[in-house]
């Protein structure tokens, strides 16, 4: 198997008559962290869910791991993860027993001990017993979080971790970032909070209109909307 966690050859995807991602030609390394910068419906979200296996490409190739997500399904999944607005929670739960399923899938070995404190970490201790469906955007996303942490994939694929979020959950996703790339996960992050992302980035993608404009160092990245041959 392919050791690169990510490579697009000549992406493209239709929707109707409309090309949110044409002639995506991208390759991204082991270990690093990679900001995808750009507009509304310039095709962030569209990329990072083709990725994930949830949308077929149009045209082109897409490879995890040197796989076919729609094809290697079972394998890609297990290697990745997408954090999205969504979170994948089931109404009807409560935080703890959300995570005593994700467990019983991922990680059997835990008890409730080990989920309460994955709860605590993430700010979520005393929403417990708390049903998911009457939790706030950013309550979602922190449980999202710990769904990820028991999977432990080798690429995360971000999208906008920072809406919705406090001060203080922007401040854990810094972190949990950090954590993430230190034990060598690949991080692919959408995000429209650009300083605060190319901080923790080492690339960047810049899209405009489905198509990339720029790429390069996280840190030399143009501000997007800028005349980018003047560059």
């Amino acid at each position: 198997m392919s050791s690169t966690p990510l490579v697009c050859a000549g992406l493209g995807r239709r929707f109707g008559t409309k090309w949110a991602l044409a002639h995506i030609d991208l390759s991204v390394a082991p270990a690093s962290v990679t900001l995808l910068a750009g507009a509304n419906g310039s095709g962030k979200t569209t990329l990072l869910r083709i990725v994930a296996g949830l949308v077929r490409p149009t045209l082109g190739q897409v490879l995890v791991f040197g796989q076919d997500p729609r094809i290697a399904t079972s394998y890609c999944r297990q290697r990745s993860s997408l954090v999205s607005h969504r979170g994948f929670l089931y109404p009807g739960l409560t935080a703890l027993e959300t995570l005593r399923l994700w467990s019983s899938l991922l990680t059997p070995d835990n008890g409730d001990n080990e989920l309460l404190e994955l709860l605590g970490s993430v700010g979520l201790g005393d929403e417990a017993h708390s049903d998911t469906s009457r939790f706030s955007a950013g309550m979602r996303k922190r449980l999202t979080l710990l769904r990820v942490r028991l999977e432990n994939p080798d690429l995360v694929l971000l999208d906008e971790p920072f809406a919705a979020l406090d001060p203080a959950g922007q401040v854990l996703i810094e972190s949990w970032v950090g954590e993430l790339k230190a034990r060598g996960t690949t991080i692919i992050m959408a995000s429209h909070a650009i300083e605060r992302a190319k901080a923790l980035c080492d690339s960047a993608v810049l899209l405009e209109q489905g198509q990339i404009a720029w790429m390069g160092e996280a840190a030399k990245m143009p501000t997007p909307g800028t005349d980018l041959e003047a560059q």
